[in-house]
């Protein structure tokens, strides 16, 4: 999963709620009545339904996993959505992170599942290769709130979207990894901002600081993140790959995954960093005690900083990552999901279609959840892009979306939980001294070429 996922209930809310509307669209995109009042009025008006539209009443259940009080889907949200469709009645229940897929494969094949699901982007594989999520080409004609699919997403979430030809999920929320740094002391140590992997390592090292006198650093390092998201995105900046092209074989056991942990490990060696191992854990702590000065991850850090840290604000700056032979990032996020169970799939589409309008995507993702929202009109928001005082006037959701550009999702293959998690004991073995980097991979590529055989 996304660490964004994990930390939902975390996110701070930095908006009042506020309700939104615009134009139905019926299941396969055709605009009906626009609406008759504001955004920030929280309701819009009932548009007169097109044949097409079955508006038989029904019951839709919604499985949601950001958190209540960070939920995009508000009280208010969703009941703007049921005044715009009056015969549609959302059943909205909150499903916790750490059971939501358990509860998923559980119910789901037993017809109990609900019509509508947040999934995390490392759960569409495996979903999908199982026969669990309904294919939305059919469903969609192609057309998300009247407008081709295909030019309202970036093309690396249109392939993250995309399963055996069909589309599995409509990307709600994205997850790229960027720079955090403390730029007023790179800006008193001289040291200037990180482009190369080598630029990283020597950043490092002149950035830390001894502060007991017992010649170990205890502030201002750069934390290491022992996970498979985070030896993804240097993997990927070194030019290799997790799985071979057929997806038959384990690839990140090369020359390039090596280094992946090896630039890591030099941080660890030089005493200019510390690991991080447990991917569940929470650094927000670590910056606040000044202990972290340094740190790779996603956008959602921003809103989980200024509640944690507010005595640091613009004291910290975000940048592009630094890379080896070019740039790269895990690509990650939320899509929205129809379970092939669903027993009224149109009215689902319907409530899909209404989350990733605009507005929505504004006022409920962005402003509740602190999530960045995955359409590209909604990215293009001035809300998204006004300069942020606690990151010293910069506005970072360019440099997020310039990431985006080159990211990549994880490998769509059934068995994709299961060698995450292997890969996540490589990683922690490499970081934490207790295997080479070598032997650690070679180990779960050994596991993970196991896996894909059965």
């Amino acid at each position: 999963m996304t660490s964004r996922s994990r930390f939902a209930a975390l996110l701070a809310i930095v908006a009042l709620l506020a309700g939104a509307c615009g134009t139905a669209a019926s299941p396969t995109g055709s605009a009906t009545s626009p609406a008759t009042e504001s955004p920030s009025s929280g309701a819009s008006a009932s548009p007169s339904p097109t044949p097409s539209l079955d508006t038989t009443p029904v019951t839709i259940t919604l499985w949601d996993y950001y958190g209540k009080g960070t939920s995009p889907f508000s009280p208010e949200i969703l009941a703007a959505f049921q005044k715009e469709y009056p015969w549609i009645t959302v059943k909205h229940e909150d499903v916790d992170w750490d059971s939501f897929l358990t509860k998923f494969n559980t119910d789901v094949p037993a017809g109990a599942g609900p019509d509508v699901a947040t999934l995390d982007g490392t759960w569409y594989s495996t979903l999908a290769a199982n026969g669990a999520l309904m294919g939305l080409k059919d469903l969609s004609g192609g057309m998300l709130n009247g407008k081709p699919i295909t030019d309202q997403y970036a093309p690396g979430s249109i392939e993250a979207m995309t399963f055996d030809g069909d589309y599995i999920t409509m990307m709600f929320d994205f997850d790229v990894y960027a720079l955090y740094y403390r730029a007023d002391q790179f800006q008193k140590k001289g040291i200037q901002v990180p482009k190369t992997w080598d630029d990283l390592i020597a950043a490092a090292k002149q950035l830390a600081e001894d502060t007991n006198g017992d010649g170990k650093p205890d502030k201002y390092l750069y934390a290491v993140r022992a996970d498979d998201f985070k030896f993804a995105q240097f993997l990927f900046q070194a030019g290799g790959s997790m799985l071979t092209p057929d997806n038959k074989k384990a690839a990140f056991n090369s020359q390039e995954g090596v280094d992946a942990l090896n630039v890591q490990k030099a941080i660890l060696d030089e005493g200019a960093g510390f690991v991080w191992p447990d991917a569940d854990s929470d650094i927000t702590p670590v910056i606040a005690s000044e202990k972290a000065g340094m740190f790779n991850d996603g956008l959602f850090y921003m809103s989980l900083m200024k509640s944690a840290a507010p005595k640091q604000s613009g004291e910290w700056r975000i940048a592009i990552a630094p890379y080896s032979k070019q740039p790269g990032s895990y690509l990650g996020g939320t899509g929205l999901s129809i379970p092939t169970t669903s027993k009224h799939p149109q009215a689902a589409w319907l409530l899909i279609q209404y989350m990733l309008r605009p507005e929505q995507q504004v006022n409920g993702l962005w402003k509740i959840a602190g999530a960045p929202p995955a359409t590209l009109a909604a990215l293009a928001d001035p809300a998204l892009n006004q300069p942020d005082p606690y990151f010293g006037g910069q506005a970072p959701m360019g440099i997020f979306l310039d990431t985006m550009k080159t990211a990549t999702h994880m490998p769509y293959v059934g068995q994709w939980n299961e060698i995450s998690d292997i890969l996540q004991t490589a990683c922690e073995t490499a970081l934490l001294g207790k295997g080479t980097p070598e032997d650690a991979l070679n180990a779960a590529a050994q596991k993970t070429d196991d896996l894909l055989s059965k």
